[in-house]
């Protein structure tokens, strides 16, 4: 994962509320799934491995905070299981054709907690973070920004 994902993460993650949370998790495999292709391309298989070691340990923290008190629970357990046996298998063969369920599976479910987050009016879980109106921040021939809204994922201008 770049720096730059990093700091995207983070910034969501001071603004977000419990279910914007999980969105971020989901957002994280995928990242890390796209990058471990990326690298599997390029024939880079160290980084191949820790991008899906990277993934597995988020979908193992999902299946951690699961309240099993909840019927649908113990369904979206049955889930992540699989998706982790399927992400086992990619990186113990590099298949990375198995991660094709996970993006699908991951990305469905990312879309359904998105929706459910909009309607989510409680405020954001982590207290007395400071705000983030906008940031710009200037080296030798870099210019990074930050902004407003983590909602906004497609700010900035395409190229």
């Amino acid at each position: 994962m770049t720096k730059e994902e990093i700091k995207s993460f983070t910034l969501r993650t001071t603004e977000a509320n419990s279910c914007d949370l999980i969105v971020i998790l989901y957002d994280v495999i995928l990242t890390d799934v796209k990058n471990a292709r990326i690298a599997f391309r390029q024939k880079n298989y160290e980084s191949y491995r820790h991008e899906l070691n990277h993934a597995t340990r988020f979908l193992n923290e999902l299946m951690r905070c699961l309240d099993y008190n909840i019927p649908l629970s113990v369904n979206l357990y049955s889930l992540y299981a699989y998706l982790n046996q399927r992400i086992s298998y990619a990186t113990a063969g590099n298949h990375p054709e198995a991660l094709d369920i996970v993006d699908d599976v991951i990305g469905k479910l990312r879309d359904a907690f998105d929706t459910i987050a909009k309607d989510d009016v409680g405020g954001p879980m982590m207290k007395n973070t400071q705000t983030v109106y906008a940031g710009l921040t200037y080296g030798r021939g870099v210019l990074n920004e930050t902004y407003v809204d983590p909602r906004d994922y497609n700010r900035g201008f395409n190229a």
